[in-house]
């Protein structure tokens, strides 16, 4: 994650990558680049708060991260944030506390390309993250209001929180699937020193 002045939209503009998620109570643009990634933005119209995230895969078996006191921050690590389902219940549960209200929330979701082979035939990980993403928000009774999602081609998408708007431009996959490929050599990474025990 890191923050840049961009003189197109004369702001700064956030950037989170995969396993992030951020927060805005202000103007701000928030931007990712997707793959098969999904990226939902919500937004809070009424107390104009924004959250966008970046997740990989639909779930990982993991236990839910809310309990009675709010989020778990021993159960959130940066394995589990790839996950769609911890990936948003922490950006529903971090705008809350902010000042957002459940009942106000509207989503936009972006994503899910065919980024292994684009002839392929059959369900992809793009579509498993599409159905989670729909599934999810319905289940949770937040509507969908749009979503630029499939296809064979990368997206880098810009959410300008001031007044929920996306711009969506179209991007060569590689770029975007190599990301995804540092971001699991990153979590291999992780998991190998995760291993060792120092005593």
């Amino acid at each position: 994650m890191y923050r840049k002045y961009d003189s197109k939209f004369k702001t700064q503009i956030m950037t989170i990558f995969a396993g992030e998620y951020y927060i805005s109570t202000s103007r701000e643009v928030i931007s990712t680049v997707l793959g098969s990634c999904i990226s939902v933005c919500l937004y809070d119209p009424v107390n104009r708060i924004g959250g966008m995230n970046h997740f990989m895969l639909p779930s990982g078996g993991q236990e839910s991260l809310i309990n009675s006191s709010g989020i778990d921050k021993e159960k959130l690590t940066e394995h589990s944030m790839r996950y769609g389902i911890t990936a948003m219940e922490v950006l529903i549960g971090e705008m809350q506390k902010r000042g957002a209200e459940r009942i106000h929330l509207k989503a936009k979701i972006f994503g899910g390309g065919k980024v292994i082979n684009k002839n392929m035939t059959g369900t992809t990980v793009g579509d498993k993250n599409i159905g989670f993403a729909r599934a999810y928000l319905k289940m949770e009774k937040i509507p969908i209001e749009s979503e630029n999602v499939g296809a064979t081609w990368g997206r880098k998408i810009f959410f300008l929180t001031e007044n929920n708007s996306v711009f969506v431009k179209k991007v060569d996959l590689e770029p975007a699937v190599e990301e995804e490929r540092n971001y699991m050599r990153k979590l291999k990474s992780l998991k190998q020193k995760s291993d060792v025990t120092i005593f």
